[in-house]
């Protein structure tokens, strides 16, 4: 019988991540990953023979202190720190994110007269806001109620309802007057959430950075750069699956049992609480803590029978929607062409070795996310996009260069029949259309491609409905509740049972907050069992 102090379900990164501080903190862990790999979407997968690199592009998010807590660059992690950080396309040219902030208020100026002074008055309001709300991405927030009883100065509790309780739309019409500069922070709180700007609370994806800044004291070397731009942790070497094979040697080096290939059926428990798990073949592992990393949906309507906790709970997690619309493109070039629109004083090198974005205005935004809703594609197709082999050489043996593409917003359930290869194909030239506005002459480059639906990366990677944040990220399913007020704060009803991941606070993206929040409250709960008297 397998016997172990604690198991982990799910193997993707805030897995790799919760395996790997309880195997530093001494306990016997196993790992369990039903996928032939580790890593989720952020492991390497193979889109074309021999060409293997992750799903996600941007480490933006990764928080340093799992990098450091776990050693990672003992175990190979390097990061490549681009400068600009990204460029952003429109039809009057582009938008380059400069570290120099000097150069990106030039920009912001260019857009409308005084544009820079009110965005980073915009940015600045919300650090201060995020400082006073006392939010850390380490410690499960209260609810939203809660929180704006903190607030006592009326101008806070103004932005705090503009951020909270309105429309993101309405929160930067208030405070820029160029559509631009507007596109560049909507894309940014937006990111992958099929909500539209206009939603009440659809600002709050603008208040995680000014979170991790308040919980860091508000300094930092990158204090100068916080103009809500992300990309300033670097460019993993070797793709962001590189994070994913410093976690498992992480793993490794203290011990944790990966399991690969080795899918959970069911969680085991009892009278008195959980005692492992059990997979298809009838193999258990059984351990007296389990931590679930997957989704919750998955959890709740596959692993876990009836007594384990109230029902109602279970209800109310699957009742909230999985509305996700990620759409994959790989091209293989045989070179790539110069960029159009950059301003004369970038280097194209610099700018094609950074990420780019698409995004051309407020109404084009809201649209994308409107049609997708709808079940229809938009004119403009939300993009984000990179080039890693200009910073990892070696991900194709030759000369060709890789470009990763993530777009937004491909309707998982189209409004006229269902995604087949003639569909896929058409939305991914579209995409390549679409970079030609950037990249002129790309299609004609193109040695290789792969175009994945979203049906199909909810099969390959286990992304439910193709969402990448394991539910949508608004403040009422956020703050308090995610994925539900009874599990908030990664415990659960069942006694040893836990819960991390994306489902979990703080969310989706890449950052591994959700892994080590969970350890850390295992780890809590485990010190207090040692002290308490034994009869």
């Amino acid at each position: 019988m397998n016997r172990y102090d604690a198991v982990i379900v799910g193997g993707g990164h805030n897995g790799l991540v919760t395996a790997a501080y309880l195997g530093r903190a001494g306990l016997k862990v196993a790992l369990l990953e039903s996928r032939p790999g580790l890593g989720g979407p952020c492991g390497a997968y193979e889109f074309l023979p021999g060409r293997r690199l992750a799903f996600t592009n941007s480490p933006g998010s990764l928080n340093p202190a799992v990098v450091a807590e776990l050693g990672l660059d003992r175990h190979g992690l390097r990061f490549v720190r681009v400068d600009p950080t990204v460029v952003h396309r429109f039809d009057e040219g582009c938008f380059i994110g400069w570290r120099d902030p000097a150069r990106v208020d030039a920009q912001l100026d260019a857009f409308a007269p005084g544009e820079a002074g009110r965005y980073r008055a915009l940015i600045e309001g919300l650090e201060r806001l995020g400082a006073r709300l006392g939010v850390t991405p380490d410690r499960t927030p209260p609810s939203v109620d809660v929180l704006k009883k903190r607030l006592s100065d009326p101008v806070d509790i103004r932005l705090f309802e503009a951020v909270f309780e309105g429309g993101l739309t309405a929160l930067l019409d208030s405070h820029l007057r160029s559509d631009r500069a507007k596109a560049l922070l909507m894309l940014l709180a937006l990111n992958a959430q099929l909500v539209p700007p206009s939603t009440p609370g659809s600002a709050v994806g603008l208040m995680m950075r000014p979170f991790a800044l308040a919980a860091a004291g508000g300094g930092g070397p990158d204090a100068a750069e916080r103009v809500a731009l992300r990309g300033s942790t670097g460019l993993p070497v070797g793709s962001m699956s590189a994070i994913v094979e410093a976690l498992a040697g992480a793993c490794r080096e203290h011990g944790v049992e990966l399991r690969t290939g080795t899918p959970a059926a069911r969680i085991l428990h009892g009278p008195d609480g959980v005692y492992g798990v059990a997979t298809p073949t009838g193999e258990e592992f059984h351990a007296a803590r389990v931590i679930s990393t997957v989704n919750p949906h998955h959890l709740f309507r596959d692993l876990l029978g009836e007594g384990a906790m109230d029902p109602a709970i279970g209800d109310a997690v699957l009742a909230e929607p999985l509305r996700g619309s990620a759409f994959k493109v790989v091209l293989e070039v045989d070179s790539l062409p110069p960029y159009t629109g950059l301003p004369e004083d970038a280097d194209p090198d610099a700018v094609r070795a950074c990420q780019f974005r698409f995004g051309s205005s407020p109404a084009s935004i809201e649209t994308a996310i409107t049609e997708a809703l709808a079940g229809r594609t938009a004119d403009e197709i939300l993009m984000w996009g990179l080039t890693p082999t200009l910073t990892s050489p070696g991900l194709t043996p030759g000369t060709t260069q890789l470009i990763s593409v993530n777009a937004w917003h491909a309707p998982y359930r189209p409004h006229d029949g269902p995604w087949d290869a003639a569909r896929t194909e058409h939305f991914g030239r579209r995409c390549v259309e679409q970079l030609g506005l950037l990249m002129p002459g790309i299609a004609d480059r193109i040695v290789a491609h792969r175009f994945m639906n979203p049906v199909q990366i909810e099969a390959e990677v286990g992304l439910e409905g193709s969402n990448i944040t394991h539910g949508d990220m608004l403040p009422g399913g956020l703050f308090g509740s995610r994925p539900h007020p009874a599990l908030a704060g990664y415990r659960t009803p069942l006694p040893g049972f836990y819960v991390g991941g994306s489902g979990t606070w703080p969310g989706g993206y890449v950052t591994g907050t959700p892994g080590r929040n969970a350890a850390a409250v295992v780890l809590s709960d485990l010190a207090h069992d040692e002290q308490r008297p034994h009869p």
